[in-house]
């Protein structure tokens, strides 16, 4: 897995997000009752929003240059929808940071 985990962070912007999943859930399985589930939910969340951005991203380079009004239209749709999903996955960074940083719940003693 951890051979699979540095492939995959070498491979770096360009990685495939569909790769990633599995080992994803094979992390939650592995650390089942230590770690809130909506932390690997977050991260297919994110993982998802990436895989849209990859999508837009190579869409919008291809009518780039063109001057055609329907490409010119949605090239703005494009940009716009990334946007959002920057947005977005910002928002889910921060949350993922943030149960990461919670202090582990005290036992009774």
């Amino acid at each position: 897995m951890q051979s699979d985990i540095s492939a995959m962070m070498a491979s770096g912007a360009l990685g495939s997000p569909e790769k990633a999943l599995p080992l994803i859930n094979e992390l939650e399985q592995l650390s089942q009752g230590s770690t809130d589930p909506r932390y690997f939910q977050t991260l297919r969340n994110m993982l998802e929003s990436t895989a849209k951005v990859q999508a837009l991203s190579a869409e919008l380079q291809k009518i780039s240059g063109s001057s055609k009004p329907e490409d010119v239209v949605r090239r703005k749709e494009v940009i716009s929808q990334l946007k959002q999903l920057s947005t977005r996955i910002s928002a889910e960074a921060a949350d993922l940071q943030s149960s990461v940083r919670q202090p582990p719940k005290a036992g009774k003693s």
